[in-house]
Parts: structure tokens; sequence; C-alpha cells
């Protein structure tokens, strides 16, 4: 098997189609083919449904993928980094983060990474913890910040902060008059509720609620915070979510935060145990943590506390 082979694989599966692969490869058709066949007979198994249409993926192909895809990222960031020598980190970082935290983080790190290592490309992609979670076991992403417990046993985990999860609501909502609220006043009223139910945010506010009996009422369940804060502006009703992913609206005075008890949502970066961190992956860790500190020093992360 040869890198050469699994490039090829990739670029085929990606446009569902050998004539557009090899297109996009800048190599014939039936050359493509070859080694793609050749691949299928080294492995024992096949890797594509050929139609009118163009290739499918077989079970095993999307298996394959997977690995794949890990694989030749791995020889990418080797190959840049023995290119570059000992010119400092290089090659492409790839770091998964929900979707209102990259909303967050995105310019200051994307920002203190290039000034302090221009040879680092960082990919950041978003996804709600449950997809970024099997995304960083397949070795799709170099890390990911999880919302919530990691397996020890598969990530090495770094802890960046906790913050107190909060009823947001209309600053003029007159249900709630005042600083904090409980559980019981939440699962009383109608919810636009942000992600999926196993993410890690409703996650824990169901855990809490389960002993006593009670249950949220979803009158909307959307995939982002900044759609959920709309509708919440629109009167539909509040969202569960932080404080930071409202700051500017708080700032407003739109919206205002309420603690909902002593619930927290801790944040944590993992990567996996058995894939050693590339200089560029650990440069950019450090990186990380550093703007985590900041934004909670310099309260443009309302409401978290950094870990120690």
């Amino acid at each position: 098997m040869e890198l050469r082979q699994l490039r090829y694989f990739v670029a085929v599966a990606r446009q569902q189609h050998f004539g557009r692969a090899a297109q996009r490869l800048n190599i014939a058709q039936p050359a493509l083919s070859r080694q793609v066949q050749q691949l299928e007979e080294e492995l024992g198994v096949r890797l594509f449904d050929r139609h009118t249409r163009g290739a499918s993926l077989t079970p095993d192909g999307q298996r394959l993928l997977t690995r794949a895809e890990a694989l030749l990222a791995e020889a990418e960031t080797l190959r840049q980094d023995a290119h570059r020598g000992s010119d400092g980190p290089s090659g492409t970082v790839s770091l998964g983060v929900s979707p209102g935290m990259a909303e967050l983080l995105a310019v200051p790190l994307v920002t203190a990474c290039a000034r302090q290592h221009p040879e680092i490309r960082l990919r950041i992609v978003s996804g709600f913890s449950p997809l970024l979670h099997d995304w960083a076991l397949e070795g799709r992403l170099d890390m990911v910040i999880l919302s919530g417990a990691g397996d020890p046993t598969r990530f090495a985990m770094t802890p960046l902060l906790r913050e107190p999860l909060c009823l947001l609501c209309r600053a003029d909502d007159r249900r709630f008059p005042g600083t904090e609220t409980d559980l019981a006043a939440v699962a009383a009223v109608p919810l636009v509720l942000t992600g999926p139910p196993e993410a890690a945010l409703q996650r824990v506010v169901n855990e809490a609620l389960t002993p006593l009996g009670l249950t949220l009422d979803a009158v909307a369940q959307v995939d982002t915070a900044a759609v959920s804060k709309r509708l919440v502006l629109a009167g539909l009703g509040p969202t569960i979510d932080v404080a930071a992913m409202a700051r500017a609206e708080i700032a407003q005075g739109l919206l205002k935060a309420l603690p909902i008890g002593n619930l927290q949502i801790h944040r944590t970066l993992a990567r996996l145990r058995d894939r050693q961190a590339s200089p560029a992956a650990a440069a950019v860790a450090a990186a990380l943590s550093a703007c985590a500190r900041d934004l909670v020093a310099t309260q443009l992360w309302p409401g978290a506390t950094a870990a120690a």
C-alpha cells in the first residue's frame, strides 16, 4: 500500500466520480482506476460501488476513508516538519470546537497563532461535542475542545475553563426578575434549545432534572446559538447556554443571563493518547490555553473561570 494510492482513493471518495477525481489529480482516468483496483486487490475488499452516475463508497470503503485521511494528514505534517527543520513548528493543525466557541475563539486564536507561528496553518472545524469526540477518535482532528468529560483512557486532556449554565432570556422578561433561577423555573417555560439532545449542555441539564421528575419543554430546537438568540429576542422563549454566547446582546441590554443553580459546563482540550502531538499541535495547544486565560482575565469570556 502506497500513500499515492491512498491519495487517489480519497480523491475518488470525495468526488464520488472517477472522471472528476482524475481531473482534480491531473492524471488519466485509466491510471487512476488501476491504482484504486490495485489497492482493492491488496486489501481484499471492494472500496467502491461503480454505477452510471459515478462511484459510491462501500462500508469497507467508508472505514478506510477515515483512516486514510488521518494517515495522509499525518504524512503531510511529517513532511512539512522535516522540510522546515529548525525554523520552528510548521504544518496544518485541525482543531474541533463547538459553533458557539468558534465565534469566541476563532479570531483571537488564529491571530495569535499567525503572529507567533507563521508556518502553522490552523484549521478550525465546528461541531457539537458528540461529533467532535467521534472525529477525534477516528483521527480526523488533531485536538478538540470537549464540553464535559472525555474518556481518560483514550484522550490526554487539559482543562481549559468552566462556565455556569444560564437561562438566557430577554431583559424585559418579567417571569425572571432576579439575578439567578432554578431548575423548576426553567422546566416550567417553553424553551429554545440549541444543538442535539445528546450534546453536553442539554445532557447536563437533563441529568439534573431527572431526579426531580422534570423535563425540558422545547418549543424549538436549532443548530446554532446565533439562531437561538434571534428566536429569544423575537419572544419565542428563553434558551439555555453560557453567558459568553450572548455577551454582545447582554452588553446592549437586550438579553440577561441567569445562572441555573450550581450547574456548570467544563471545557477540556483533548487529543488521542496513542497519537503523539506534533510540534505544531503542541504550539497550538499552548496558544489556545493562553488565549482562554486572556479572554477570561479581560472579561471577554463573561462568567468563565480559567483552569488552574
